[in-house]
């Protein structure tokens, strides 16, 4: 069964490639009432804020927070390649 949900999939990957798959770690916090509970979730590598993502679930939240971190990583590194 395929699903959306593949940001934390893709920067684990990532993380792995360049040997730092153990630095990755998440801030979860929820928010509002429990039948309308937001997350808010932020990854963190080596211990510093990198991104971060909201959704009503918390598997979403880091979804979403993992594909952004992932951007800003190949933005830093395609910018690290051009120097």
């Amino acid at each position: 069964m395929a699903n959306n949900l593949d940001g934390t999939v893709a920067l684990n990957n990532y993380l792995q490639n360049i040997g730092k798959a153990t630095s990755l770690s998440w801030e979860d916090k929820p928010t509002g009432p429990r039948h309308a509970v937001e997350w808010t979730s932020v990854c963190k590598i080596d211990g510093k804020n990198v991104a971060s993502g909201n959704g009503p679930q918390k598997n979403i939240a880091r979804d979403a927070a993992a594909r952004a971190a992932l951007a800003i990583l190949n933005a830093e590194e395609a910018a690290g390649a051009a120097n």
